[in-house]
């Protein structure tokens, strides 16, 4: 999307870098998927190549998730798992 809206506005790279004041690896990084960029820089580049990045979560499609049930049958790893803390081991 951030390549498409870019590429729309004529502008490279090196262009949107120097308007979102970042580095070009972080916007080459981004349009390929190896990053998201931050809550500031989201909000600049939704500025700069006039889209929308950031959506409220109200209007996502994001299914709840379910709802844990209570008391479990069956003992979990939880329920007969002994942690040791580094720092008892070293007291003994």
């Amino acid at each position: 999307m951030i390549k498409e809206a870019r590429a729309k506005l004529g502008l490279s790279q090196q262009d949107l870098a120097f308007k979102a004041k970042e580095k070009v690896t972080m916007i080459q990084k981004i349009e390929i998927g190896k990053m998201l960029p931050t809550m500031r820089l989201a909000k600049e580049l939704e500025h700069i190549l006039r889209v929308r990045l950031l959506v409220p979560r109200d209007e996502l499609d994001i299914p709840a998730l379910p709802r844990r049930q209570i008391a479990s049958p069956e003992p979990t790893l939880g329920d007969v798992a002994l942690v040791h803390n580094k720092e008892d081991d070293e007291d003994e």
